[in-house]
C-alpha cells in the first residue's frame, strides 16, 4: 500500500472495541439473526461493566445490525427480503453518484491505490481468505468514495456497509461470488481510467443485481 493509504492510528473506546467485536461476528455467523445479546455475558467476556457495552449495543441498532425486541432487550438484526433489496438499492445508488464524480477527479496515484487493492484481492481469492476479500472490498469502495471527494455519501455509505456487512459476507461466500466481484471490481477500475462513467455504473448495477440474485436464495420471505 502507498503511504497515501496509510491512516493515522486512533486509539479505540472500549464501546467501539465490543461494537466491532460484535458485528464481526454477526458478518461471520457466530450470531444468527434473533440471537440475544446478553449484556451482562457481554461485559464478562470484555472485562468491563454494562455501560460500555450497552453504549456498544446503542452503536449497533444505529446501524442496523442489532435490533431491541420487547422483553428480550437487544437481538441480531433478521433482515427481511424487502429490507435487503432497500438496503442495496441505497447503497448502489450512492456508488453511483460516487462514480460519476470520480471519474471527473481520479489521479494516476488514485489508480495505482486501487490497482494495489485489486491485486491484493486476487490473492485473497487464490487463497480463499473470505475475510480478507471482504476487507480488501469495503476498501476498494471506500477508497472511490474518497476520490468522489463528497464527505456526507462517504459517511452515507459507510453506515449502510456495516449494515449490509453480514450479508455481504454470505453472498461473497457462494460460488464463484469472490471471482465474479474481482472482475466487477475490475470493471469500474477500468471505467475509472477511462473516465467512463457510463461503464461504471454499469459495472455497478451488474454487481448490484449479482448480490440481490444470490440474496433472494436466502432470504424468502
Amino acid at each position: 500500500m502507498t503511504k497515501k493509504m496509510k491512516k493515522t492510528e486512533t486509539k479505540k473506546t472500549v464501546p467501539t472495541i465490543i461494537a466491532e467485536a460484535i458485528a464481526l461476528k454477526i458478518a461471520k455467523g457466530i450470531l444468527s439473526p434473533n440471537e440475544h445479546l446478553v449484556e451482562t455475558a457481554i461485559a464478562e467476556e470484555f472485562n468491563t461493566s454494562r455501560a460500555p457495552v450497552r453504549e456498544a449495543l446503542l452503536m449497533l441498532e444505529k446501524d442496523r445490525l442489532v435490533t431491541r425486541s420487547p422483553h428480550r432487550g437487544f437481538v441480531v438484526k433478521k433482515f427481511s427480503r424487502e429490507e435487503i433489496h432497500q438496503l442495496y438499492d441505497a447503497t448502489f445508488r450512492i456508488e453511483e453518484i460516487a462514480m460519476q464524480k470520480a471519474v471527473q477527479r481520479v489521479t494516476e496515484d488514485d489508480l495505482k491505490e486501487l490497482e494495489e487493492i485489486l491485486n491484493s484481492q486476487k490473492l485473497a481469492i487464490e487463497r480463499q481468505d473470505l475475510v480478507e476479500y471482504y476487507d480488501l472490498n469495503e476498501a476498494f469502495h471506500t477508497r472511490i468514495l474518497d476520490i468522489a471527494g463528497n464527505q456526507f455519501l462517504k459517511e452515507m455509505h459507510q453506515s449502510l456497509r456495516r449494515s449490509s456487512r453480514p450479508l455481504s459476507l454470505l453472498n461473497m461466500g457462494q460460488g464463484k461470488n469472490m471471482n465474479l466481484s474481482y472482475e466487477e471490481h475490475v470493471k469500474q477500475f477500468m471505467a475509472l481510467k477511462n473516465r467512463d462513467a457510463e461503464a461504471g455504473i454499469r459495472a455497478i448495477r451488474e454487481q448490484e443485481s449479482r448480490s440481490i440474485r444470490t440474496l433472494d436464495i436466502f432470504y424468502l420471505d
